[in-house]
Formats: C-alpha cells, structure tokens, sequence
C-alpha cells in the first residue's frame, strides 16, 4: 500500500528527539539542511533538519523532514515487491514511530507533505507486455526515467503528481529468496502537494492509522488507472475484424497519439482511446485485466477485519 512517505513537523521536542537518536549519523549538509541517515546498510530512514538561519547564523532548526518506507520497513528494508495490506502498513508506520520513539501525543504534530501508495498485481498476461503497452496518463507519456533501469516508468502528470509502473519481479530477479512472482507488476501514485494530500482526507500520520483512509486509497488508484492508456502491443487478431487490424497496429505507435492531441479537435485523443478499448475483446484488453486485479485485491486486503491499536 504506502511505500514512501515524507512527514514534517516544526515541533520542538521532536526535533530535539531526533538529533538526540543514537542510531543516526550527520551527513553532508546540503544547502541549509542537516541530514542525518539510518546507520545501517539498506534502511530506508532519513532526517533532514531545515536549518533556521539569523544574521548568517545558525540559531536552530525551524523543522525536520522524515522520510520513511512502510512497505520495505515489513520486508526488513530488502524489498517492495509483495502484497502491503492496510493492517501491515498500519503496524509498519506503528513500528517506525515507535523506533523514532515519537510520543503517541505529538503524533498528531507530523504532517503527511509526500505520499507513495500502490499495489502490486500478478496479471495472467505477460507483465512485460503490460509494462511496455503503458504509453500514457492522461496526455502525459510515459517514459523510462532512467537508462540503467528498464523496470520502471513514470509520468509527470503534474508537477505535484507523478504516475509510476514497475516491474517488480523483474526488478527483484536476482532476489529468488524475496519469493517475488516474475509477473508481478506495480501501479504507483505520487502525491506531493498538501491540497491533493489533504483531499485523500490524509493530514498528519495519524490519518494513516485509520483503516478508513485506505479506502480512499484505493478508491484514488482505481480512478487514476482509468486515465492511462494501455495498449496491447502483442494482440490475438482471431477475435479482431478484418477492417479493425490496421487501426490497432496504429494505435500502437506513441507518435500516433502524439498526432492525435494536436487535432483541432481536444476530444480526438479521448474518443479514439475509447474506440480502441471497445474493439478489443476481453482477452485482449490489457486496461480491464488490471482494473478486475486491482478490485480484486481491494476485497481481499478488506475482507479481513483491522483492528484498531490499543492505547499504550
């Protein structure tokens, strides 16, 4: 479910308690930050201190930044690539507070300012297919962010939003311990701004301690998978008529999209995704497989009672 988040507070008695945490060591400061890390090969944690500054001088810090990863955190920091339900990310941000040893009063001072959140499916097609058929979001494409990592892909839907898709067993290939499926495929959103943030009804950890927030979770990743344009680069023509196979050789092209937005006409691109969506036939349809998958695993993380945590 949430596999990062960024927490802020300008609170003084958590600051004091973090510079003061023995497992953590300074890094190298960048620009008016203090950052401070895990001490500890792989864990995901990190403190960067907001320096207050006063006539060129240092007088304190005005707040801290804390990055934390649920997800990993119940994996002992080695992976991501498995099921997150509700009830284990609750009792992950649970442990990761304990161990920051934030008093469950000032929890309420640490503002959720960056949140990852996804799932990870085991399609029956081929998640190599699905990954590379995953052209759009929106009018945004998708895109390879970085050279030496083909596993993963992202579009900036948004400056405060980016949309992500992972190949997960891939990505952990080397890792047959993790017991990650080869065909697993992650969907990720990210939300970086506090109004966004705030909408998903999320506005400090606490939030995050309520099972009803994961709901609205994901209920958001159902509706952010409607805006992305998956096409089937590989599709099984017996079903498809005569007439419809060129159209959907086109539809494969990212320059044909591209074309289509620069239509006179704005509702082109809309009404051709659509169209091309109707001529698939269900074992066809990539979009709808990984939508069925997605409800499907929302059943079944709900289909176990959560419990709330009982008062220390």
């Amino acid at each position: 479910m949430v596999d990062l988040l960024k927490l802020r507070t300008s609170n003084n008695q958590i600051i004091n308690s973090l510079l003061l945490h023995p497992d953590f060591i300074e890094c190298k400061p960048i620009n008016n930050y203090y950052t401070s890390l895990k001490n500890k090969k792989g864990f995901k944690i990190g403190l960067h201190f907001r320096k207050a500054i006063e006539k060129g001088f240092t007088i304190g810090y005005g707040y801290v930044d804390v990055l934390v990863s649920p997800h990993y955190h119940k994996n002992n920091y080695q992976h991501n690539g498995d099921d997150f339900t509700p009830l284990e990310c609750i009792k992950s941000i649970n442990e990761i507070l304990d161990y920051l040893q934030v008093k469950e009063t000032n929890r309420n001072e640490l503002q959720v300012v960056n949140i990852e959140y996804g799932l990870n499916i085991t399609p029956h097609s081929d998640a190599k297919l699905i990954f590379n058929g995953i052209l759009f979001y929106k009018r945004s494409k998708f895109s390879i962010k970085y050279d030496d990592i083909e596993t993963f892909k992202i579009s900036e839907a948004t400056k405060y939003k980016e949309i992500k898709a992972y190949l997960k067993g891939l990505q952990f290939l080397d890792f047959p311990s993790y017991n990650i499926d080869i065909n697993t495929f992650r969907f990720e959103v990210r939300s970086k701004e506090s109004k966004k943030i705030s909408s998903l009804g999320i506005y400090t950890i606490c939030d995050l301690l309520k099972p009803k927030t994961y709901e609205v979770l994901f209920k958001e990743i159902l509706n952010e998978w409607e805006f992305v344009l998956l096409v089937n680069l590989k599709t099984d023509r017996s079903e498809i008529k005569e007439a419809d196979l060129k159209f959907l050789e086109d539809c494969n092209s990212v320059e044909y999209w591209i074309d289509l937005m620069n239509s006179k006409h704005r509702n082109t691109f809309l009404k051709t995704k659509i169209k091309y969506y109707k001529i698939l036939t269900a074992k066809n349809n990539f979009h709808t497989e990984i939508k069925a998958k997605i409800i499907d695993k929302i059943g079944i993380f709900f289909s176990v009672q959560i419990p709330h945590r009982k008062p220390a």
